[in-house]
């Protein structure tokens, strides 16, 4: 391997109380340990992904104050899956270049992060215009009212 640190194997200092696992999972709890170990990882490691889980909780909650029909959910919810999903694989491209490529520079390693960048970014607008889409008729009818309530004064 010519690219970054494939080349190098680095053996890692194992700290105390910590077990380092080279082999397959051996069962359900252990691969579900580790997935839920990785979500972890990514709340923990990336600040937008906080953001995402923010912003959905907000979205939820604005949801069920307008007390939006089931199929609005289902909207609501592809979009913020579309989100998260493309978070996750943001990091994990952004993650196996750095591991590949290290401290080097390659312009391949930026195609492939800018690439997976755009890729959140398009999962953002497609979410804002289905928010859009699906929150317009609720908040209309609110807003005209509250409108029609301030001119009543």
């Amino acid at each position: 391997m010519t690219l970054g640190s494939l080349d190098k194997q680095v053996k890692l200092e194992q700290q105390p109380g910590e077990k380092l696992q080279i082999e397959k999972n051996t069962g359900f709890l252990q691969s579900f340990g580790h997935a839920v170990e990785g979500i972890g990882q990514l709340l923990k490691r990336e600040r937008n992904m906080r953001f995402h889980f923010f912003a959905s909780a907000v979205v939820i909650y604005i949801g069920f104050m307008l007390k939006i029909n089931r199929q609005d959910w289902l909207w609501i919810a592809m979009a913020i899956f579309a989100v998260i999903m493309a978070e996750f694989v943001n990091t994990m491209i952004e993650t196996m270049v750095d591991l590949v490529v290290g401290q080097l520079y390659h312009p391949l390693a930026k195609v492939a992060k800018d690439v997976a960048a755009g890729a959140v970014v398009f999962a953002a607008v497609y979410a804002i215009a289905v928010g859009t889409i699906v929150f317009w008729p609720y908040l209309v009818p609110r807003i005209s009212q509250m409108l029609q309530y301030q001119f009543l004064k």
